[in-house]
């Protein structure tokens, strides 16, 4: 065998580039549960609502891929202690940011853009370090893409501010994230 050849690594990168190419909607479905499966649906019905949906696709298949990778590298056990510290910080943030649009939905004037958004921003933090030995510049760049759509703060103020223009779709969003969050994370 040759030095640094690894079959294991070998079929990780594949893994990855199948991941890559097969993370459209009908194939997601097969490997995201429901509910983040419904919450993809509602991110991608704003974000179409916001960019043409040519762009709006290409965001939610951006954080589909780096869904997938990230299962990919923590299910062939990719990811050293000092990663798996950070993924375990995203966890929480995560939570943190479903429970934060739940309170905003059902608790009137509670809505911080500043607050959700330098949580989005931080969670594209933990995102990049976690994945910095595993992948490429591309798909940094997914994860800067959608962090970046996500974290706007004219955005979030149209979902999140009474007269703003995507408010109607607060509650169903907010359902998406409550189902979510009811499972274990």
């Amino acid at each position: 065998m040759a030095s640094g050849y690894s079959s294991k690594s070998i079929g990780v990168e594949i893994q990855k580039k199948v991941a890559t190419k097969l993370a459209s909607k009908k194939v997601v479905r097969h490997i995201i549960d429901d509910d983040v499966g419904q919450l993809l649906d509602k991110l991608y019905l704003i974000a179409s609502k916001e960019m043409d949906s040519k762009h709006a696709d290409k965001l939610v298949r951006d954080l589909i891929k780096i869904i997938i990778k990230l299962g990919i590298l923590y299910r062939n056990n990719r990811f050293n202690d000092e990663e798996l510290l950070i993924g375990e910080n995203m966890r929480k943030r995560l939570r943190k940011i479903a429970l934060t649009v739940i309170s905003f939905h059902e608790v009137d004037f509670t809505y911080d853009q500043a607050f959700l958004s330098k949580d989005v921003v931080d969670l594209g933090g933990e995102l990049h370090k976690i994945v910095a030995r595993h992948l490429t510049t591309k798909s940094h760049n997914r994860i800067d893409n959608f962090i970046g759509f996500f974290s706007n703060g004219a955005m979030l103020d149209k979902v999140f501010l009474p007269g703003g223009q995507y408010h109607g779709d607060l509650q169903n969003i907010s359902q998406s994230f409550s189902s979510a969050v009811e499972k274990e994370w």
